[in-house]
């Protein structure tokens, strides 16, 4: 069994603690509120989830659902720690199938890397409800991290939980991603487009030529345009205008800059084209934006 979850979910660490299965209360029924992540410390530990009874070893973790029944069986063999947190996650996990491993969409483009564009991409981690770690002592030594941020707490100590948790969950998910066969590489088109769009974000307000973009990139411009168009959907000069008048937006409600002195700050020596560039994009004349926009 497989859970997803978005990596824009909020965690929030509520208990961590380090347990010796020895203790007479192991084999006593437990039902907690919240997610409980178990990761076997040392020796072996028989617990049993419902009806399913589980003998896990060093280096195993067993992620549990709100409310889910546990407790521990074979009190005859002496057994080892394991250390466990409970935690909240908001949106909650889902139950994943791995036979629907096109839902499993690491390797995605999509036009987050835009300034201009509000879609977010949640890409979604799957953590397996069982698992051996290939990084071991790694995730050992980050859940006695955690277990000593929240038995010692002080400053920030429920904030560094939370990234400890988040790293734990991404440091399973990855080895379990790294154990699949999804393929996890980008291509060289989109990692060319990523520069590209680096230095449009950068050199926008500069005036940006064919000969300019072919030798920072070190591809033929007719390509560049290729790739962009392929990822962000626009063209190259349209997402310039598109950040132009971003920034433009920007100083025409933050400052008291004539139109023609913020139209050569953002890249443009007309104000004329400035102004019809804008409208364009927003719709409004920058003239009509400012006295439209409500003052403080």
């Amino acid at each position: 069994m497989y859970y997803s979850f978005s990596r824009l979910s909020k965690l929030d660490v509520i208990w961590a603690g380090l347990f010796d299965t020895n203790n007479r209360s192991f084999f006593e029924q437990h039902h907690n509120p919240y997610y409980e992540l178990v990761v076997i410390a040392d020796g072996t530990v028989h617990l049993q989830t419902n009806e399913t009874q589980m003998t896990l070893q060093s280096g195993q973790s067993l992620l549990m659902q709100p409310w889910e029944s546990h407790t521990g069986w074979n009190p005859q063999e002496r057994q080892g720690q394991f250390f466990w947190a409970q935690f909240s996650c908001d949106p909650g996990l889902n139950e994943f199938l791995l036979d629907q491993a096109s839902q499993l969409n690491i390797v995605h483009a999509e036009r987050t890397e835009l300034r201009t564009t509000d879609i977010r991409h949640e890409d979604v981690l799957v953590v397996p409800r069982q698992f051996q770690a290939i990084q071991r002592y790694k995730l050992l030594g980050l859940f006695e991290e955690l277990v000593s941020t929240m038995k010692q707490p002080k400053g920030y100590f429920r904030f560094q939980a939370t990234l400890l948790l988040a790293e734990i969950l991404r440091l399973i998910a990855n080895d379990f991603l790294e154990q699949s066969s999804v393929d996890t590489n980008f291509s060289a088109s989109y990692i060319t487009f990523r520069e590209l769009v680096n230095h449009l974000n950068n050199s926008y307000e500069s005036d940006i030529s064919k000969d300019q973009l072919e030798q920072v990139l070190n591809r033929k411009y007719e390509y560049l345009c290729q790739v962009f168009k392929k990822y962000a959907r626009t063209n190259i000069h349209h997402y310039i205008h598109q950040l132009r008048a971003q920034r433009a937006k920007y100083l025409l409600l933050n400052t008291s800059k004539s139109v023609k002195d913020i139209a050569e700050e953002v890249g443009y020596q007309d104000p004329f084209y400035f102004s019809r560039m804008f409208k364009k994009i927003e719709r409004i004349s920058p003239q009509h934006f400012r006295s439209a926009s409500p003052e403080e």
